[in-house]
């Protein structure tokens, strides 16, 4: 039996932890984004939708919070059966991020930004 000493660049794996964190972070801020653009959230003079907002503290453990911040946002989004008003966003809807989280019709979207920054 042989004996190997693996070494371990340290600093590059932290280098590594950083850029993946930042990418992770863009790609969130990009879905953000382009829910925004998908013109889901319910919208009359645009209170909700400028609330939105992400939180990236958890970047290096792989994941984030995304939300919006006006009292009335969780009753909205917990209540598709409202009729929300289709003028401003004519795709407007109750449970707006639903598309884009596992089982939504983009649920790989997130994934396809942060490959898209690394360029995987």
């Amino acid at each position: 039996m042989s004996d190997k000493v693996f070494r371990f660049d340290i600093k590059g794996i932290k280098t590594v932890d950083k850029k993946m964190a930042d990418a992770l972070a863009k790609a969130t801020y990009g879905l953000q984004d382009e829910i925004r653009e998908a013109q889901v959230i319910p919208r009359e003079v645009g209170t909700l939708q400028g609330t939105g907002f992400t939180i990236i503290d958890h970047a290096k453990e792989g994941y984030m919070d995304m939300g919006f911040s006006t009292p009335y946002a969780r009753r909205l989004y917990f209540h598709p059966e409202y009729h929300f008003r289709t003028d401003e966003n004519p795709h407007a809807k109750g449970k707006w991020m639903e598309d884009w989280i596992e089982g939504g019709k983009d649920e790989g979207r997130l994934a396809e930004i942060f490959e898209g920054i690394l360029n995987l």
